[in-house]
């Protein structure tokens, strides 16, 4: 190829970087050129490489995620920063009972959010008065950062810390001067409290759609002041080392390419990164290469909740997910080319529930289980076609991912067999590249299985990267497979073969949801507001989350009035179940009205914000105290789109 811009975060933060640090090896990004031809990208694709922070990250597989504040006491998954910090007391926290929950479920780091969106600080920031010194937990005199990294050397983990760009808290928020102030907070975190190993930069209300604040923030001054104070950590989130996977889910996608594509010049990016959406269908693909300026080494990670949202709730206590829910989560993001971040709530007394610790170690287990035999190791392998001289070395089989073999350039199909040292019965195939030094570079590829003297695919798929862990559809037994290359960009390098069983995965006996719902019994819904677009308004009640009612917002506030045509319900409960499909305009805030007349409304008997409903679109339950009604009247104050979609709405009595 003819041009190769070469952007590299050594040579800018080479100055303010110690001399270890400079014989770290950083990550290749490039600029497009112009003009650029398809095989221009794929050759240039193929020449981005990751720096040794994201090589150390992308090993580790999970971090954890502990998310306790404001929200722990108030029932919200996003505050207002009006919250009084005398409400923040919990006088049962054991940090080192957090840390070491993932410890036991062979987690090797924590990530703490320090300060969420409502400004509220868990450590004794002398630039705010809105932090715990200002709360009755150890009387004023508590530090929670301090507990945690005290608690993280304790037990070897690593140290991690979320700190929300987003503060609605701060009176300088939307102005410059809040730069100062984050890049302040951000000093103090990384001066007082060891080595951070993460520090994550949330990508929420970063926008004033969303924070009602316009705010221009220096990212690269944030950036470069991280690094100049601690040069080994890792920028995730809206930041340039680690991005989203797209949802709050713990879902990867089966085609994950670590090249991603941005129209963001700055070395050092964050933000809305300029031409990336984590959402996109080909995200990575060649056809949406060509179309950015610049190319990055860009993993990704998926947040997991154990329960439904992120902070503790008691209302969703019979919510924490399956240990089938987790394990298919983990093969949905750290078996394809992804991380996992499995995220425990401590309730208002600052305990783990028994049951989410519980769930969490057992489910570690089950992974750790899964790995404790790799049948794969030391088989023997024998090359069929594609490979170079490099493939007389059996280091397929050493579990080490920087030992390869290679293809020469221009060789995009390879195959090898593996014989294991006796037969064996194996569901789980892992395949890696060798993104060190080659990138990643597979389309495509096959896994046969030598079964009645006869070769069977038993799986395909595309995407490789660092990991690509395939779970078979039924496990085989037998002592010969094979993994056949189909397509790859300019050439190939395959590193590592291992393979595992995954023993069936245990049923836990889940408490019954007691939530008792009404059932639409010829009730008469009108509305106005809103532009309904050719479906039924019952599909707001007809119990079927398939059928979703949609309609334009015309002006604000819009309204649904239920008319339930008997004497009325004594009601306790109402949930809103969000549309899950990507794009999808959802409620953002709301009023619930209670009548018997159907004219008489009086003040809202509820009145909120369904926070974080973009990212984690789950079902939103709004418990209240009974009330008997006829009438009610549910007000969609502001949405996340013109057009929203709606599969339910669910009274409870």
């Amino acid at each position: 190829m003819k041009y190769l811009y070469i952007l590299s975060l050594f040579t800018l933060l080479g100055a303010c970087t110690s001399a270890p640090i400079r014989q770290k090896t950083e990550g290749k990004s490039f600029s497009v050129p112009a003009n650029a031809s398809r095989e221009d990208i794929i050759e240039l694709s193929t020449q981005v490489r990751p720096s040794y922070r994201q090589i150390d990250y992308q090993q580790r597989e999970m971090l954890g995620f502990i998310h306790i504040g404001m929200n722990t006491f108030t029932g919200a998954e996003w505050g207002t920063g009006k919250e009084d910090p005398a409400i923040f007391n919990p006088d049962r926290l054991n940090a080192e009972e957090w840390v070491k929950t993932f410890k036991d479920a062979g987690i090797t780091g924590v990530i703490l959010v320090t300060k969420h969106h409502d400004g509220f600080c868990t450590w004794p920031s002398k630039y705010t008065n809105h932090s715990v010194a200002n709360s009755p937990w150890r009387d004023g005199k508590g530090d929670l950062v301090k507990e945690v990294a005290d608690a993280c050397k304790k037990y070897d983990m690593k140290l991690c810390l979320y700190l929300s760009p987003w503060d609605m808290h701060e009176p300088t928020y939307g102005t410059d001067a809040y730069n100062d102030y984050y890049i302040h907070q951000l000093e103090e975190l990384l001066t007082n409290y060891g080595p951070v190993y993460l520090l994550w930069f949330d990508g929420a209300g970063v926008n004033s759609k969303t924070s009602g604040k316009e705010m221009q923030f220096a990212w690269e001054r944030i950036f470069k002041r991280a690094r100049e104070l601690q040069p080994d950590v890792l920028l995730s989130g809206a930041a340039p080392d680690i991005r989203w996977v797209g949802n709050e889910a713990g879902q990867g996608r089966e085609t994950e390419w670590y090249v991603q594509g941005i129209d963001d010049e700055n070395i050092l990016f964050g933000g809305e990164i300029k031409g990336h959406e984590a959402t996109a269908k080909d995200l990575g693909s060649i056809d949406e290469l060509m179309t950015k300026k610049r190319l990055v080494w860009y993993p990704s990670r998926g947040g997991l909740p154990l329960r439904k949202g992120w902070f503790y709730n008691p209302n969703d206590d019979q919510t924490t997910k399956s240990l089938e829910y987790l394990v298919n989560s983990y093969f949905s993001t750290v078996g394809q080319n992804s991380n996992l971040l499995p995220n425990l709530s401590p309730d208002k007394t600052g305990r783990i529930p028994r049951k989410d610790a519980e769930r969490l170690i057992r489910f570690g287990k089950i992974i750790a289980d899964m790995k404790q035999t790799d049948y794969a190791l030391g088989a023997k392998t024998i090359p069929v076609s594609g490979w170079d001289n490099s493939s007389g070395k059996d280091v397929l089989t050493d579990n080490d991912p920087f030992t390869s073999w290679q293809t020469p350039d221009g060789v995009t199909k390879a195959e090898v067999e593996i014989k294991l040292k006796a037969p064996a019965l194996i569901n789980v195939i892992k395949l890696q590249e060798n993104i060190r030094d080659y990138g990643q570079r597979v389309e495509t590829f096959a896994i046969d299985a030598f079964i009645d003297g006869q070769w069977q695919e038993v799986a395909a798929s595309t995407t490789i990267g660092f990991r690509k862990m395939v779970r078979l559809k039924e496990p085989v037994e037998t002592d010969q497979f094979r993994i056949r290359i189909t397509d790859s960009r300019v050439s190939i390098s395959l590193s590592n073969i291992s393979m595992y069983y995954l023993s069936p995965i245990p049923k836990e006996k889940e408490a019954e949801d007691n939530r008792i719902a009404l059932k639409d019994n010829g009730w008469t819904i009108s509305s106005s507001g809103i532009y309904v677009q050719e479906t039924p308004l019952q599909y707001l009640v007809d119990d079927s989350e398939s059928n979703s009612f949609r309609g334009i917002i015309q002006k604000l506030p819009s309204r649904f009035i239920f008319n339930f045509k008997n004497d009325g319900y004594i009601l306790k409960g109402f949930s809103y179940i969000p549309d899950k499909t990507v794009d999808a305009g959802h409620i953002e805030e709301y009023a619930l009205y209670f009548s018997n007349d159907g004219q008489n409304w009086g003040e809202p008997v509820i009145k909120g914000r369904f926070g974080n409903i973009v990212n984690n679109p789950v079902e939103q339950f709004i418990p209240f105290d009974e009330q008997k009604a006829k009438f009610v009247k549910v007000e969609i104050l502001k949405a996340t789109a013109d057009t929203i979609s709606i599969p339910e709405l669910v009274f409870y009595q």
